[in-house]
């Protein structure tokens, strides 16, 4: 048992599956499913650049279409964070050891969001949020890999994400 008094060490104290997926969570929830070998490089090519996947529409539009049932105002919510992460570095300077609690935060917000019952927000974005924190390790990660990501699932995803709460 961990400190909140869940068992395991997973988020909800479920087992994991040999694809990394939860057990009993429905078909579809893992960005894996949708995307094989996600992140399984990182964000950077041999030469340091961003690889493209993680901003075309051509990889980024359909993940985002399975998480339609998100509000704008949710995604937003997680998006804002990153953003006060973002302005921190850049603005005041921020050592990377001083805002990494904060990137690790999110997580934590999705996993209690999607632990809800009802969700508020889908596993699929749950797992999306977790399986970019785990692969975030510095300031260029962040910076110039996940947020640029983030940006395009935004981005592609406004003509697919609920305008408000119904």
């Amino acid at each position: 048992m961990n400190q909140y008094g869940r068992g395991g060490g997973s988020y909800g104290g479920g087992r994991r599956d040999d694809r990394g997926g939860r057990q009993g969570t429905q078909p579809g929830a893992t960005v894996a499913e949708h995307w094989r070998d996600y992140l399984k490089d990182g964000y950077f090519d041999a030469d340091g650049c961003l690889r493209v996947e993680y901003v075309s529409r051509e990889r980024v539009e359909p993940l985002a279409q399975k998480m339609a049932s998100l509000t704008i105002h949710q995604i937003r919510r997680y998006f804002g964070h990153c953003r006060a992460i973002e302005t921190r570095l850049k603005s005041s300077g921020a050592a990377w050891a001083s805002v990494w609690p904060e990137v690790k935060k999110l997580d934590i917000a999705a996993a209690d969001g999607a632990a809800k019952h009802p969700p508020k927000i889908p596993a699929l974005f749950h797992d999306f949020i977790k399986r970019n924190v785990d692969k975030i390790k510095t300031n260029d990660d962040f910076l110039k890999g996940f947020l640029p990501h983030f940006e395009a699932l935004i981005g592609f995803g406004q003509a697919h994400f609920k305008k408000d709460r119904s």
